[in-house]
């Protein structure tokens, strides 16, 4: 196995890392003080999708590797293939991570709906049967 570093492997690695940033690869998601989920955990988890990410974006552009003596088989298709799932799967478990940490730091109490303008409060006393409304 060996690296190329071409001229054009690079600009593709390049727009992939920055691809990476744009959708927000390379932020962790902040924890809550007091959220269930330990912000350790998530720190761990968030460079874990980075390392994968960015063993999946090298794998795929600046890897080469040929195999053989007298007729060499370059294995280049299948680090590209091996790189695009990596870069997926880091993707998918990045977001997943991201809408887990999120949506336990912005749950509102439980009983209450939040439509923005309108809350429904569920949680209404014993001698007042019904749901209220507040505007």
């Amino acid at each position: 196995m060996e690296f190329n570093f071409d001229l054009r492997r690079l600009l593709l690695l390049a727009v992939l890392l920055g691809g990476f940033a744009s959708l927000g690869g390379f932020t962790a998601p902040s924890v809550g003080s007091d959220d269930f989920h330990q912000p350790a955990r998530v720190q761990k988890a968030w460079s874990y999708c980075v390392i994968l990410f960015l063993v999946g974006a090298a794998s795929s552009t600046i890897v080469e590797h040929s195999v053989g003596y007298m007729d060499p088989t370059n294995l280049r298709p299948a680090y590209i293939v091996l790189g695009v799932l990596l870069m997926i799967g880091s993707i998918f478990w990045l977001k997943s991570l991201k809408q887990s940490v999120e949506s336990s730091v912005n749950q509102p109490e439980p009983g209450l709906l939040d439509y923005g303008l309108l809350k429904i409060d569920l949680r209404t006393p014993a001698e007042e049967p019904g749901l209220k409304v507040r505007a």
